[in-house]
Parts: structure tokens; sequence; C-alpha cells
């Protein structure tokens, strides 16, 4: 079998970060179900399977530096740019590997608090999932978690026919991969103009071939046109892993622990009648139709006392990542449109806008203490579901760790003069990576080389020969771009600036 079985490799993926991943934000998870996370102010060890060109196992490891991160992926063009970014940050405790799932065993490679893979299951064969299966169970330790993302049924149901479709006229094609893909993207298009009858009777694949068109074909590349492209039931992955002698914990993606902003009054009172929690997942996933789960497992289960739980949530700190103005109370949620009440999430906005706070801080203060303890824990919850707000650690850490996200952080926006791919920063204060334009990052650039920020930032362009888009339209001349930059860079440097250096940026 060649190397890449049957994976695409002709082209390389795009530079993803993934917040999930993030060793704070499973950690807070693990607390919400009332388990033991590893101790991240101790050493621990960190990997990830499957990395891609290595973006968000940099960053997370610039942004831990007192801890090791490991990670594989058997295209050696990812591994390599992976490599590279290490060393331009000169981050040291990140270690890349070229290797296959069945040849990273091999390496000389430590315990594993936490094994992540995004998306990878998906889109490997059986025998690479044994292969991933067989690594957690030799190099994962007891007490050590697992995230794992992936399709899901039955969110995936109806559209699966359709990557089939296209996947197969790729296949036919003797075009270069990116021309066959939007090639087997256009004769899809054809199928759905004629009323093809799969489309006439599943009509929400419409919107759903809407949305395709709109991707990086890069990344569809790889979501739709590996020849392994799987969808599972939880229970199938649950039954998976339980090889590896994982337990399931719970979600990674914190909304789905809120169930009046995902289920109806009707489908809680028939989950709650269901006392297998396994196939309790599985049925939640119909009422809700998921499509992409975001897991965590772990290796031996260590349930925490009533007492420390709260405690420990009580003592976990939040940082508001948004601009105050950009904070808005209604949001459209799984159960629909939401009003959140300002009576509640105001003052807690209002409090985390001037510095990090504990739950416990909150409560005492006098604008906040009305709010009961479960309604408050709630509204961080959804707060930090919604990405206003991140647990962040204590002032000694965030000095730690600035020196090697700063550094980081300087790689990755010189690299924004020739590259639009690489869309977060590292901040030491959340240990995660914050979403920050090529825009942002060259008016940072220019920041950092005490020059005007909007001659820079088009003198660049110029040379480039590169033109803004606005509104869907391509400035031309050279006073609309200019006129376009400075409107940027001021919204910029009035609300977004001073946030970002809040977060340690």
């Amino acid at each position: 079998m060649v190397w890449n079985e049957g994976y695409v490799a002709e082209i390389k993926y795009t530079y993803g970060f993934y917040g999930e991943l993030s060793p704070l934000k499973l950690a807070l998870a693990s607390v919400i179900k009332s388990i033991q996370a590893p101790n991240l102010n101790q050493i621990f060890n960190y990997c990830e399977l499957g990395c891609g060109r290595g973006y968000t196992t940099n960053l997370l490891a610039s942004a831990y530096p007192h801890a090791q991160f490991y990670a594989n992926d058997f295209n050696p063009s990812h591994i390599l740019e992976a490599k590279t970014l290490a060393e331009m940050a000169n981050t040291k405790n990140v270690h890349f590997f070229d290797d296959s799932f069945a040849e990273f065993i091999n390496q000389d490679l430590p315990h594993f608090d936490f094994i992540v893979l995004h998306g990878i299951y998906s889109w490997i064969s059986k025998e690479n999932r044994q292969a991933i299966i067989n690594f957690i169970r030799q190099k994962l330790k007891v007490g050590g978690l697992v995230y794992v993302s992936y399709n899901t049924l039955p969110g995936w149901s109806a559209v699966m026919p359709m990557q089939g479709l296209m996947l197969r006229h790729q296949k036919r094609s003797s075009l270069p991969i990116l021309e066959a893909i939007e090639e087997a993207l256009n004769f899809t298009e054809q199928l759905l103009e004629a009323n093809a009858t799969y489309f006439v009777q599943n009509p929400v694949i419409k919107s759903r071939y809407e949305q395709l068109k709109q991707q990086n074909r890069h990344y569809l590349a790889h979501e739709y046109f590996n020849e392994e492209w799987n969808s599972f039931y939880f229970d199938e992955v649950a039954q998976e892993l339980n090889e590896a002698k994982l337990n399931f914990v719970g979600s990674a993606h914190i909304l789905d622990y809120i169930d009046i902003l995902n289920l109806s009054t009707t489908a809680q009172t028939q989950l709650n009648n269901i006392k297998d929690p396994i196939y309790k997942e599985v049925v939640r996933d119909f009422f809700l139709n998921t499509q992409f789960r975001r897991d965590i497992f772990a290796r031996g289960l260590l349930s925490l006392s009533a007492i420390d739980q709260t405690q420990i949530i009580q003592n976990i700190r939040y940082a508001l990542i948004v601009h105050p103005n950009t904070i808005k109370l209604n949001h459209t949620f799984a159960v629909g449109d939401v009003t959140l009440q300002a009576e509640v999430y105001e003052p807690i906005c209002h409090l985390l806008a001037k510095s990090p706070l504990t739950m416990k801080e909150l409560h005492d203060h006098p604008t906040v203490n009305h709010i009961t303890l479960n309604n408050l824990f709630q509204a961080l919850m959804v707060l930090t579901g919604i990405g206003y707000i991140h647990p962040a650690v204590d002032d000694e850490t965030y000095q730690k760790r600035k020196k090697s996200t700063d550094a980081f952080n300087y790689a990755v926006i010189q690299r924004a003069s020739i590259t639009d791919e690489m869309g977060y920063l590292a901040s030491p204060l959340i240990g995660t990576g914050v979403a920050v334009t090529v825009i942002e990052q060259l008016l940072l650039l220019a920041k950092s080389k005490n020059q005007d920020g909007v001659k820079f930032v088009w003198q660049l362009l110029f040379s480039q020969n590169k033109k803004l888009i606005k509104d869907n339209k391509t400035l031309e001349t050279p006073e609309e771009n200019i006129a376009h930059i400075e409107s940027l860079a001021k919204d910029f440097y009035d609300d977004r600036f001073p946030t970002l250096q809040k977060l340690g940026i």
C-alpha cells in the first residue's frame, strides 16, 4: 500500500487552531463532570495525533513552556513546516515526527497526560483506528485524558451520499486535485439544478452545498475527498475506545452542558429516563441531529467529592477575551433564539472587563452577589461556550509563560507579511489561541518595529500587488485601499489592541 493510504497528501491541510485541544479547556470540562483532571501546574506530557501542519501543537507548547509536547503526521511536508515554525519561535518543548500511527508507537516517547486527535478519526481506515487505540492503550497514563472529535450520525446521514458522489467524480478526473474538486462541485450543482430526486427529497442538502462552495478548497480536499470517510454513532466510537480502557467523561464543547440551550423540556425528560449513559448520548444526538462530536475520555475516572468540585469551580479564574462593546445578549442556540438575562450577564461582563476574577471573587462582589451560585456558574459556562470569556491562570504563571508566547507570536506576525494562513496568536493568560486577522497581525508587526501602521500595511500590500476587499468588492485605487486600512487600524487601536494587551499578546 502507498504511504498515504488513501488520505489526501497532494496538497497541504489548512493552518487550523482548535481551542478544544487546550489543556485548560479539557480540564474545565472534566471538572464540570466531577472528574479529576491532570494537574496543569506540574510538568505534564501532551500528544497530538495527526497534527497536520502543527499549528495547534506549536501554539499550545508556547503557552505551556513547562510541559512537553509531541505530535505526528505522516505527511513530511506538514512536519517540516511544524518544525520550522518551532525553530523560528525557539520553542524547545515540542517534538514532531513524520510517522504513521503504527510507526509512532515505536519512538522513544513518554507516557502522556493528554492524547488528542481532531477530526482525523473520521478520515482513516479501521486499521489506522486500531493503531490509534493501540497507541493510547500503551502510551496514556492512568488518569490521563483523550480528546477525539469526529463526524457523527445521524447528523451526516443525509449528506453522506453527496460526499460519495463528489469523491467518485473527483477520482474519475485526470485533473490536479484542486481543479478536480472544483469540477466535482460544479457537477453536483448541475444535479441539484436538474432536480435530481436525491436533492428534491433531501432539501437540507442545498444549504449544505452552498456552505461547501464557500469553503477553502484545501480544507474541502481533506474534509470531503479522502477515500476513507466515516461517520459514527457515539456508541461505536465508545466501544472502540473501550479497548484502550477508556471511559467517557463528557464533551469538550462547554455549551453542550447547558441543557436548557440545547434541548426542549420534553427531550430533557426523555433523556433523563434513559439509565445507560452511552445510549443516552446516542439518543441525545438524534434530538440534536448532531453532525460533529468533541468527546473527552479518560483512562480511569477519579471522581471529585462535591466539596472538592465546588472548591475547584469557585477558584477557576476567568478572563474577558473580547472587547465589552462587542458583547450581545441575543444568541441562537440549538433550541432557537435566546435573550440572556441582562441582570445576570451584564454585571459579570462589566467586572471581568476590568480584570480576571474567580467565580468566588465575582460572587463576593456587591454587584453580583444577588445571583445564586448555580446561576452564576451557568452564566460563566454560557459565556465560555459563546467565546466571550475563557479560564485563565494566575499572574505568576502568566509571567512565566510570556517569554515563550511572545516569541511564538513574533514568529507568526513576521510570517503575516507573506501568508494569511496563520490566524491565531498565543495568550499566556488563557493558555490558548486568540483569533487575530492578518491585517491586525501586520499592525502588531508595525508596532513592534515602531513604524506607522497604515503606511507599513499599505507599502507591504502595494509591493506585493495586493488589494483589499470591502463589502465583497475589490478596492482598486491606492486611495480606497489606504482609506480602508485607516478605518481598520482605528478600530484595531481603539478596541481590539487593548483587549489583546490584556491577554498578554
